[in-house]
């Protein structure tokens, strides 16, 4: 910026996350990291209140501005999980963190980023430190999708969709901004909250991070994802049991990547291996996988949201050919979309990687999904949350 501290009062803002940022390895990690670098690159010094699950040396992680602090949770117990007490009771050892920060730095403005942390607006609010409440999907929506094969499981359902609604209900709009991923989640969010309010940053990355690592391998086809989650594995199943079969084999090799992938793979088939599926489960970095891949598929049936698998794909030039669903929200016309299973299969045995490049799909991205294109909005978004005390602060350049 060219500025010295002397010259230049910094804002402090406290980021806060229920995530663990470090790997990178999943859509939930790559979305906070980002927030952080993109506040840290505006000029902002932050605060960043996160759980480091893997134990990594966050050293290794370091980002210009940014201190970090963690902390651990421990398992909800059974009387929690079934009263569901767990999305209004705050945590006295994230109040203390907080309560220590708040006093070390003079915070600016607070981001609660992931999940249902409503609940803790009021512990800035109380200190006119306004708050910016991120959210990652409309996760009732998400909750309500899952499958329920019995009685107990649509109870169970129903109970999780009406607290996750009435948390939205009680506390988003206590924050000064709420911001969302997709046009989708604008007008969910919308029809709760005044509009003004709610700002929609979609997921987003740092193109200098996703250099090509090498050759396009024709044969290799891959799938990212955490096969854990219903939706990803939903996904894969529909298309190994209505698409994938031996013609698709004998063109293809499809690369399953990610946390879950082989146990997904064998209670779907049985098997470790199959028709040329190979599943390579957790990868720090699935940068490379995508990279080399001729193309990437996205078989989604549900979600919501904005597709970080997709925009990986994107910001390494890597065709994509998917389900409707598993392009939603992301602008760009160069998609190769089939939802029925045939037309799925026939996508794949056209695909040509000589004539379906993904220059045009990088083009888009860097319109939309860059790192710098969606610094201005969060600048804009802070400016929206403490336009009330901004006087008192001089701007980061």
């Amino acid at each position: 910026t060219g500025s010295t501290k002397s010259e230049l009062t910094y804002m402090y803002i406290l980021f806060f996350t229920d995530i663990s940022p470090f790997p990178q390895n999943g859509g939930e990690r790559i979305r906070s990291y980002y927030l952080i670098k993109a506040l840290s690159q505006l000029g902002y010094s932050v605060i960043a209140v996160v759980r480091n699950v893997e134990k990594v040396d966050l050293q290794q992680y370091h980002l210009p501005n940014v201190t970090f602090y963690t902390y651990e949770t421990k398992p909800f117990d059974l009387l929690t999980r079934i009263t569901g007490k767990q999305y209004f009771q705050r945590s006295g050892e994230l109040l203390g963190m907080f309560k220590e920060i708040c006093d070390e730095y003079p915070i600016s403005a607070a981001i609660l980023d992931y999940g249902f942390v409503g609940h803790y607006i009021s512990f800035f609010k109380s200190r006119h430190i306004p708050v910016i409440l991120g959210t990652h999907n409309a996760q009732p929506m998400i909750t309500w999708q899952l499958p329920s094969n019995n009685l107990f499981d649509k109870l169970r359902k129903l109970q999780l969709f009406s607290m996750e609604k009435l948390h939205e209900r009680l506390y988003f709009n206590k924050a000064a901004a709420v911001v969302v991923v997709s046009d989708d989640d604008h007008v969910y969010h919308s029809r709760f909250l005044p509009k003004q309010k709610v700002f929609t940053v979609p997921n987003f990355l740092d193109q200098k991070d996703y250099h090509l690592f090498g050759k396009k391998q024709q044969r290799v086809l891959v799938m990212t994802a955490n096969f854990g989650v219903y939706m990803n594995f939903a996904g894969l199943k529909w298309f190994i049991e209505n698409v994938w079969d031996k013609e698709l084999a004998g063109k293809y090799d499809l690369w399953l990547v990610g946390r879950g992938s082989k146990e997904a793979l064998k209670r779907i088939t049985g098997k470790e291996e199959y028709e040329n599926i190979v599943a390579f489960g957790k990868v720090d970095d699935v940068k490379w996988y995508i990279s080399v891949a001729s193309a990437v598929i996205i078989p989604l049936v549900h979600g919501s949201g904005t597709r970080l698998k997709c925009l990986e794909a994107m910001a390494l030039r890597t065709p994509i050919i998917s389900t409707a669903k598993g392009v939603e929200g992301v602008k760009s016309r160069h998609f190769i979309v089939a939802d029925e299973p045939a037309a799925f299969k026939q996508s794949l045995l056209n695909f040509d990687s000589e004539t379906d490049k993904g220059e045009r799909l990088q083009e888009d991205f860097l319109q939309e999904y860059s790192l710098e294109v969606n610094q201005l909005r969060l600048q804009q978004i802070v400016n929206y949350a403490i336009r009330d005390k901004k006087s008192a602060y001089v701007q980061p350049a």
